[in-house]
């Protein structure tokens, strides 16, 4: 059995993988991840997930101060979208303390510092957001994560690799998707620009291949909610 854990401080991590976890659900956002731990990780072939964004979609939910970018608003759900104000109608004594004193992405540069030395240490990294949670949107957050990740000093082909072929590995050790080969599942985006030269490049989504199946941009914006 495969065994993912959620575990975002080093100790519990550590722990974790020496217990023989396979994946890592988060980054490690307490501490500076030491010699000892990049060496467990890559040594036992642990996945290490990114989830850099979902912390701030929580500070900035919680903290009311919500900055969509155009393709949450493009690609989100309205619905979703609109509960987030939902908020301002709970009187402030009955919201949570995360939610009385938010604080913004106070350890993004401890985070973002991990997974530059994961990456550089040759650990498979798994891009992820763990959407559905407060303020991470499925589908857009994905592409906040890719510019996260190259804040972090990724390159462009770095991000892209673990958002298909080590990202696939998480959902099997032997996938049917991720990489272009035969036999594989056909699912496919074909861009508008070349993301090798701006990461920001994979938002320009021209046609989806699903299977085989071949969706146009505009068809697929059609049926959101």
């Amino acid at each position: 059995m495969r065994v993912a854990v959620h575990a975002t401080e080093l100790e519990t991590a550590t722990a974790a993988v020496r217990a023989g976890c396979d994946i890592l659900v988060h980054s490690v956002f307490d501490k500076r991840v030491d010699d000892a731990f990049v060496g467990l990780v890559k040594e036992r072939g642990v996945i290490y997930t990114t989830t850099i964004v979902v912390i701030e979609g929580y500070a900035e939910v919680l903290g009311r101060n919500v900055e969509l970018t155009d393709i949450d608003r493009e690609c989100g759900d309205p619905e979703v979208i609109a509960s987030w104000s939902d908020l301002a109608k709970i009187p402030k004594d009955q919201l949570p303390p995360a939610a009385r004193q938010p604080r913004r992405f106070t350890n993004k540069i401890v985070i973002l510092a991990n997974l530059k030395r994961m990456q550089d240490a040759g650990v498979i990294v798994a891009a992820g957001t763990d959407a559905g949670n407060i303020g991470t949107l499925h589908g857009p957050s994905l592409h906040c994560e890719f510019e996260l990740m190259a804040e972090a000093g990724l390159t462009p082909m770095q991000i892209i690799v673990d958002a298909t072929r080590n990202a696939a590995r998480v959902f099997s050790p032997k996938p049917e998707m991720g990489t272009i080969e035969s036999g594989k599942l056909a699912d496919l985006v074909i861009l508008d620009a070349d993301p090798l030269t701006d990461i920001r490049n994979l938002r320009k989504i021209l046609t989806v291949i699903k299977a085989g199946h071949i969706f146009d941009h505009d068809s697929l914006l059609k049926v959101k909610p």
